[in-house]
């Protein structure tokens, strides 16, 4: 018979269960910009992040909370990472979504080598059931942080079909854009350059709906080429999700510049 405290050390990470699969799929859809992605997934008691990081200069997040799961049991120690194929977990994922009908997934980590177990739980006839492999993510910098000792890093919330609008409004393709925040009055600027300039500019305050949060304390401005890459992540985001995206600015030197995506991402009303 097995102690109550071997039975403790046996229980995995985390077990879920997750009754909205494709909300889920839609929502790890957007980040994924070609066809072999690696992510990296992180638990916490919090809920689950999922990282995936283009080139060194590109960074996205997907939160799923917790309070999105039906059942949601942690019981790791602090916040372990493993590495998993992206296009595989969404196949799997939308192996257990049945169109037009609701289906319970449990999630659980880890298995007995360490794998991704995915379950069916809502039929007492049949079961679907699938492991997917996980590896030891690489030592990256997943989390960037390239500001000076004691700044404050500068961001701004803007919700992804206002930033989606605009870029087809600056038609940014091949050409560059630039970036601009100030403080007083608080302001984010978007400035297109290549055919033709044009500038549109979020008021804080005034642009509540587009602008959800603001944090300047100084001037600054960026310019970025902007690639295929980051067009095609902004027009993957979907109606059936409220998708905020938060851009964090952060100075990399004394020319260059780079800008970390997150999705934070809630079920729709």
């Amino acid at each position: 018979m097995n102690s109550p405290s071997s039975s403790a050390e046996e229980a995995p990470d985390l077990v879920c269960q997750l009754d909205n699969v494709q909300g889920m799929v839609d929502a790890l859809t957007t980040v994924r910009w070609k066809r072999q992605q690696d992510a990296v997934m992180e638990l916490s008691e919090h809920g689950v992040v999922l990282i995936v990081e283009e080139t060194g200069c590109l960074q996205a997040k997907v939160y799923l909370q917790r309070e999105l799961f039906t059942r949601y049991e942690y019981n790791g120690q602090g916040r372990p990472r493993f590495g998993v194929s992206l296009g595989l977990f969404v196949d799997c994922l939308n192996t257990f979504s049945v169109p037009g009908q609701s289906s319970i997934l449990e999630i659980r980590y880890p298995g007995p080598d360490m794998q991704l177990l995915l379950k069916s739980v809502d039929s007492l006839d049949a079961c679907i059931y699938a492991e997917i492999r996980t590896r030891i993510p690489d030592t990256v910098s997943w989390d960037y942080n390239f500001e000076p000792a004691g700044s404050t890093p500068l961001t701004f919330t803007v919700k992804s079909a206002a930033l989606k609008e605009a870029i087809d409004d600056l038609e940014w393709p091949g050409s560059s854009i630039q970036i601009n925040l100030q403080p007083v009055p608080p302001i984010v600027t978007f400035r297109g350059e290549g055919h033709g300039d044009l500038q549109i500019d979020l008021m804080y305050y005034v642009n509540t709906d587009l602008l959800v949060a603001f944090h300047c304390d100084r001037q600054v401005s960026y310019k970025y080429v902007l690639n295929m890459t980051f067009e095609h992540y902004i027009h993957r985001t979907t109606s059936s999700l409220l998708i905020v995206l938060v851009l964090t600015l952060m100075l990399l030197g004394t020319n260059t510049s780079s800008f970390e995506l997150q999705l934070l991402t809630f079920q729709a009303a």
